[in-house]
């Protein structure tokens, strides 16, 4: 896929329709975001598949590689520390929770499994996330927390406040073949105001609990 297709592809996922202005998460360091799709975590957590009108984007197959595509060509994977290094002021970090072929309760950039996302202190983050999964309990969020793993299966309870007003939970896609299936997208930004060591995390319960989590380090 072309460059210029690629852009045309972002430029209509971010372009995602009514955004919520959110609050600062109460502690938060990174400053006041905008959450696509509006309502706070919990407000899509229905456990069922994407559906027209849920409150995010919507990718069909196509647009889904392309937003896979246009992340694997942004900020510098290291494989061997399992790690993505971005540079700059505005920076767009296309997640994925759960790509095809990958296993269950991951997540997934430039091909890796849960790496460690590394930006500069004082960028613009603009936080995407696809959800490929297909099955029951198959929403997946992503909220950035100061609390390490191990994480219990009531992960959401645990964490305590978020430092980003988190997303919604996304819905699975919308059936088992994924070529034919059409998938949930959200995103939303945030200043990575304070450097530290913090955890990007699935608060879905027992999401975390298995694996599905990894550091987020502003420096």
């Amino acid at each position: 896929m072309s460059t210029k297709a690629l852009l045309m592809a972002m430029s209509a996922f971010l372009a995602m329709g009514p955004a919520a202005a959110a609050q600062p998460a109460r502690g938060g360091w990174m400053g006041p975001g905008m959450m696509g799709g509006g309502g706070m975590m919990g407000a899509g957590a229905q456990n069922r598949p994407v559906t027209p009108g849920w409150g995010g984007r919507i990718l069909n197959h196509t647009a889904a590689l392309a937003y896979i595509a246009y992340g694997n060509a942004h900020g510098a994977a290291d494989t061997k520390a399992n790690s993505v290094t971005f540079t700059g002021h505005h920076i767009i970090i296309n997640l994925v929770a759960v790509q095809p072929g990958f296993d269950d309760q991951t997540f997934e950039l430039h091909g890796l499994v849960n790496p460690t996302i590394i930006v500069p202190q004082g960028a613009i983050i603009q936080l995407n996330l696809l959800n490929m999964d297909y099955g029951d309990k198959m929403d997946h969020t992503v909220e950035i927390v100061t609390v390490p793993p191990p994480y219990p299966y009531m992960t959401m309870m645990y964490l305590g406040p978020p430092m980003v007003p988190p997303m919604p939970e996304l819905p699975w896609r919308s059936e088992k073949n994924a070529q034919a299936a059409h998938y949930a997208a959200l995103g939303q930004s945030f200043t990575a105001s304070t450097p530290g060591t913090y955890w990007y995390v699935c608060p879905t319960p027992e999401h975390a609990e298995k694996g599905m989590f990894g550091q987020f380090v502003v420096r």
